[in-house]
């Protein structure tokens, strides 16, 4: 089957509308729908779903992905073999989109200003069907994500749009081709930033992502001058910082939300990036 990508004009960004995660079980089938007026994104965990879009079939197993466009007419191809889980996530964008066989660039319908700082206009490329790399922390993302969804409404929306970014993100093909040291430390950053709270050490990582500790290292050093425990110490610190900005919280309890064992060693790593001990740092910052 030819190569096909939906293509989004960003900014704005597409945004995730509501999702979940079902099982079929084995006899079951993917329900027939006609202009369902969202993206469908579908990646399926266990089994296999058998989907036809309009003169388009697909047989997606297990760690691969299918984006079901808003306006086709969608139907099962066959019932399941076995049971059969997977998620759905609706997304909707308010940009110019199209298919297309080649990750052509989409021009903005608005000119976009240059000056000093500013948002580079970029084109997205979702694959329309893919086998996912690292799915288990692609997974992982869904999962916070339609958790965040159960939070009250205020707290909510934020962190479950930055969480579809970050499946978005996962998914999308970048023409230009990355070095596979690249990939793997973008999913090691990642990883950390979704695991900063609890306990990852260097032999934790390389487990998780079947590699040696020390080509792990190399390609941290490669992409973010540090190594991936540096990185993971100074995104503790920046969480605890946020958090003694927005709570009352004592030292205590931001160190161990953040991942530290001990309050004196977190005071310390604190005063050592910000040249201010935590306790002065919220001091100072509530006067401002």
């Amino acid at each position: 089957m030819e190569k096909s990508y939906l293509s989004f004009s960003a900014p704005p960004l597409p945004y995730f509308v509501e999702g979940n995660s079902t099982t079929f079980y084995k006899g079951q089938q993917h329900p027939a729908r006609r202009k369902l007026g969202f993206f469908d994104i579908i990646l399926v965990k266990e089994g296999t779903l058998f989907i036809g879009e309009e003169a388009l079939q697909w047989d997606i197993s297990a760690g691969e992905a299918l984006i079901l466009e808003p306006s086709k007419y969608h139907y099962p191809t066959a019932r399941c073999a076995s049971d059969t889980t997977f998620y759905w996530l609706h997304m909707q964008s308010p940009s110019f989109w199209k298919d297309q066989s080649v990750c052509a660039s989409i021009s903005p319908a608005e000119s976009i200003p240059s000056l000093h700082y500013h948002t580079e206009h970029a084109t997205i490329h979702l694959p329309k069907y893919q086998q996912v790399p690292q799915r288990h922390v692609l997974y992982y993302t869904v999962e916070n994500l339609l958790q965040s969804t159960t939070q009250p409404r205020s707290f909510a929306f934020w962190e479950t749009q930055q969480l579809f970014m970050q499946v978005l993100q996962h998914l999308s093909y970048n023409p230009i081709p990355q070095q596979t040291s690249l990939r793997l430390a973008e999913h090691v950053e990642m990883y950390i930033k979704q695991h900063y709270n609890q306990h990852i050490t260097n032999a934790t990582l390389a487990k998780h992502f079947h590699v040696h500790e020390n080509y792990l290292a190399r390609c941290m050093k490669q992409a973010f001058s540090c190594t991936p425990l540096a990185y993971l110490a100074a995104h503790r610190l920046h969480q605890a910082r946020l958090l003694l900005l927005t709570t009352d919280w004592s030292l205590q309890q931001i160190a161990e939300e953040v991942g530290f064992t001990r309050q004196g060693y977190f005071s310390k790593s604190f005063k050592a990036k910000y040249d201010l001990s935590p306790s002065q740092y919220r001091q100072d910052m509530s006067k401002a």
